[in-house]
């Protein structure tokens, strides 16, 4: 569609559907509502709901022009990308690990650099066809995608790229079905948090950033890049380390959604209780 028709008029088609939206998805509005307390907000939360909806919306949009292949109208600013740039001209793989706050999976379309390959693991909840647009915008950012299998194989094509000094990507937000996880305080309650992909980077020992991509007024896009500085040294084993890591990485996406509080994406009962 956006071959053809400019973005803003999605975006402004956007912006009516959304009430309608918020009616008929109870769930996802019940979840968000009960995000918007803890993070702090009082009273009718209705106006912040829907500002959460819309740029949700209006960053799948985003996403889709990118895969389109269309001239790239967005701006960026970029935040501590000195440590960054060191692990790109650096030997070694390491880690990105990302959050369903923001556009995440875009970062690959901005981290436009000759250095290292990308490699974006995806998981099964999005469909083949977002895969395979995904791939075919990604070919020419030296980028590739590395889908979760259920024989679990994806971790050996994991472990190669990153011992052959690639990057490696993926979300550390949600469980994704998976039993191991790593319990810390988020936003005032006990959440649960994968223990893979920091399990991954203890046991390899390559370094671990966090990266984040949000939209702000205009076209502009804010990209976040956090280093988790951890002490290895002091921990006995690798599980260890992977949770100080989680913590790091834990810490880090609160101070991001503090700046950025309407643009938290899990639409379900992210702590498992019973207030939503």
């Amino acid at each position: 569609m956006f071959r053809y028709v400019d973005i803003r008029v999605g975006y402004a088609i956007l912006g009516l559907v959304i009430p309608f939206y918020m009616i008929f998805n109870q769930s996802g509005y019940k979840a968000i509502k009960d995000y918007f307390r803890r993070i702090g907000y009082k009273g009718n939360v209705n106006y912040h709901i829907y500002r959460n909806h819309y740029l949700f919306g209006q960053m799948m949009m985003d996403k889709f022009y990118l895969f389109a292949r269309k001239k790239n109208i967005f701006k960026s600013r970029v935040t501590d990308w000195d440590q960054f740039t060191e692990l790109l001209k650096g030997k070694g793989g390491f880690l990105i690990s990302g959050a369903h706050a923001g556009n995440f999976e875009i970062c690959g379309y901005f981290l436009q650099q000759r250095l290292k390959k990308l490699n974006a693991v995806v998981f099964g909840g999005e469909s083949a066809f977002m895969q395979e647009n995904r791939a075919s915008a990604l070919s020419g950012n030296m980028a590739e995608l590395i889908p979760v299998s259920p024989d679990m194989s994806h971790l050996f094509t994991i472990k190669s790229a990153l011992e052959k000094g690639e990057m490696v990507s993926m979300p550390s937000d949600r469980l994704f079905g998976s039993t191991k996880s790593f319990s810390f305080p988020f936003l005032g309650s006990p959440a649960n948090f994968p223990m893979g992909s920091f399990l991954l980077a203890a046991q390899l020992d390559v370094p671990m950033v966090s990266l984040y991509v949000m939209r702000e007024r205009g076209m502009k896009y804010h990209i976040i890049c956090k280093q988790m500085s951890v002490d290895r040294s002091q921990y006995r084993n690798s599980r260890e380390i992977a949770r100080a890591l989680c913590q790091a990485y834990v810490e880090q996406l609160e101070n991001v959604l503090k700046s950025y509080p309407h643009q938290w994406f899990n639409f379900y009962d992210f702590w498992n209780n019973n207030t939503v």
